[in-house]
């Protein structure tokens, strides 16, 4: 005696036209004629830009404010 599974179940339901696959197809994608949509987004100019200066790992040691702004 063969046991029914799913797949059987579903191979019997198609060979007997009970079931049957969607012959549509996926409609095509539409193409942005603008992908980031420029337009619509606002754009804001930088007012403020923090640097910071990047040394190579070595031993630091502590310096006050006075003695800092001293050095420039």
């Amino acid at each position: 005696m063969k046991s029914l599974t799913f797949w059987d179940l579903v191979q019997k339901a198609l060979n007997e036209r009970r079931l049957k696959f969607d012959d549509k197809s996926k409609p095509q994608m539409k193409i942005d004629s603008d992908p980031l949509q420029v337009a619509e987004t606002s754009y804001v100019e930088p007012f403020e830009c923090m640097m910071v200066k990047a040394l190579e790992a070595t031993t630091m040691q502590v310096v006050s404010e006075e003695e800092y702004a001293k050095k420039d």
